[in-house]
Parts: structure tokens; C-alpha cells; sequence
């Protein structure tokens, strides 16, 4: 099998990229529960499995998209034998000392198969070498392939956001203390 190219995105990688097929299906999602009461606030993520596969579409649309990739500190693609695969977008301007990480996307085919993995260990890097204290993951919380990575990868969940994302979805936001 051939190695995966990790290369810094440039102008002629962005059409590939948002060409990728960003849906996704899944038999999970998480539930949020809350409780409250009159001085206790209690939110539960609960995982549930779906009466049948779920497709879900991605959180952000064309523009969005578009908009993330033009005000990204840095992006990063994924090549295959110069096949475009994946690519991540990270910011490092909007949280303090944080590098985060907007969009993880692998092609269908190629997905669970550790470019996920590889592409945030290289996130992870590039934090690390910018002198960043942790790593932010944020996901929509129907997306349970992402939610996994991020717990498989040691990330820890510091929060949550409803209507977070332009489609409405609700975000989780995962952290990975880097020192």
C-alpha cells in the first residue's frame, strides 16, 4: 500500500477538497439529556444506536466551507499516490494558546482505515511546534465516526454548543493538553 503524503494545502488542492463526498453515515448518535433544577444544571451524552443507518449531510455548507478554508491558519492535505484523500483545517488565531481544528475530512472509502488518526497526530505536531498548550476538536454531535476518533486519539470533552454550526447542528468540543 502506498504511504500517506502529508503536504501544506495550496490554491490548486482547495476544488479537490471541497469536492470530497463530506456526508457520512452511521448506526449511533449521541443523545444530550438535561436536567435542571433550581441551582443544578446536569447535561448527559448518552450514546443510543439508530433504528437503521443514519446519512447525514456535512455541517457546513459550500460558502461555509469555503469561508474556513480562506481564514484557516493553516490547512493540510492528505495524498495517496497523488490522489487528494483528506485534508484538515486548523485555527490558531480565535482561542488562546489553542490550536483548532474546524474540518477533518477523509474520502468514504478510506475512512477507519487511520487517516483520521495520522492527520490529527500531524495537527498535533504543527500545535506543538507553534508553541500551542492544547488541541480543540469541535464536531457536530450526530457525527459518532468523529466522536470516536477523538476519544481513540485521547481527547477529553470540555463542551458543548447548541446551534452551533451553520446547518443548526449542535457542536461537542473535544481538548488534547499537549504538554
Amino acid at each position: 500500500m502506498a504511504k500517506l503524503k502529508i503536504l501544506i494545502a495550496g490554491n490548486d488542492h482547495f476544488k479537490r477538497m471541497i469536492e470530497i463526498d463530506h456526508s457520512l453515515h452511521s448506526h449511533y448518535a449521541y443523545r444530550l439529556q438535561t436536567n435542571l433544577e433550581d441551582h443544578t444544571s446536569t447535561f448527559t451524552f448518552t450514546r443510543v444506536k439508530l433504528p437503521r443507518e443514519a446519512h447525514l449531510s456535512y455541517m457546513r455548507d459550500m460558502d461555509s466551507l469555503i469561508k474556513s478554508l480562506d481564514e484557516a491558519s493553516q490547512v493540510f492535505v492528505g495524498e495517496l499516490d497523488d490522489v487528494l484523500i483528506s485534508y484538515v483545517v486548523i485555527d490558531d488565531k480565535t482561542v488562546p494558546a489553542t490550536t483548532r481544528v474546524s474540518d477533518l475530512v477523509v474520502i468514504p472509502e478510506l475512512r477507519q482505515k487511520g487517516i483520521g488518526r495520522t492527520m490529527l497526530a500531524m495537527v498535533e505536531n504543527w500545535a506543538a511546534e507553534n508553541q500551542k498548550e492544547r488541541v480543540l476538536l469541535e464536531t457536530p454531535m450526530r457525527n459518532y465516526p468523529m466522536v470516536e476518533l477523538a476519544l481513540n486519539c485521547g481527547y477529553e470533552i470540555c463542551g458543548f454548543l447548541d446551534h452551533y454550526f451553520p446547518n443548526g447542528d449542535p457542536a461537542l468540543f473535544y481538548q488534547k493538553r499537549l504538554a
